[in-house]
């Protein structure tokens, strides 16, 4: 299999809808299932006009388009905050995001020049959790009761990597 991690490009925007508008995606990743393609795609039109704190990027095997990552940063601060979406969810579990976060951590810390990365994942999200730790991630904490997802309140745990962690640490399996 052809994998590839690219930056995101109009064309993908549709695939990545499907992928956030499904029932079980939209619950971990808390997207809005009411808003329309259009504005979806709307919400991208100023990464594609004009952006200097955020990348998007694609995660594609076999030239399809199978998941997303987004990293913000803050070069001043050399610190980021990222987020994963695989929505093929047959390769859930098949090891493709710990292959992605490598590549996305790479371009953070060697491209970027970034000293922290962190990520926010909810409590109830036990896959994402385990990928953070097969990541070498350390938990900050936890928000407690932080957001409402389908009326109830959910805590969130902050995880973080810092540059000399993700250069000296070895992957945990």
């Amino acid at each position: 299999m052809k994998f590839v991690v690219r930056e995101i490009i109009p064309e993908d925007l549709n695939i990545l809808f499907k992928f956030v508008s499904d029932p079980e995606i939209a619950y971990y990743t808390d997207f809005n299932r009411d808003i329309t393609l259009d504005v979806f795609k709307e919400r991208y039109e100023f990464y594609f006009s004009e952006h200097d704190d955020l990348k998007i990027f694609s995660i594609v095997l076999d030239n399809i388009v199978v998941g997303k990552m987004e990293i913000g940063y803050d070069l001043e601060n050399k610190t980021g905050l990222f987020e994963i979406i695989i929505g093929n969810k047959q390769l859930w579990g098949s090891g493709i995001s710990k292959k992605a976060l490598t590549v996305l951590f790479n371009y953070a810390f060697n491209n970027l020049g970034l000293n922290r990365l962190s990520c926010e994942v909810y409590l109830f999200n036990e896959r994402s959790i385990n990928l953070m730790k097969k990541m070498n991630m350390q938990i900050d904490g936890i928000l407690r009761e932080a957001q409402m997802i389908e009326n109830q309140f959910v805590d969130i745990c902050i995880f973080s990597i810092l540059r000399k962690e993700f250069e000296g640490g070895i992957m945990n399996d």
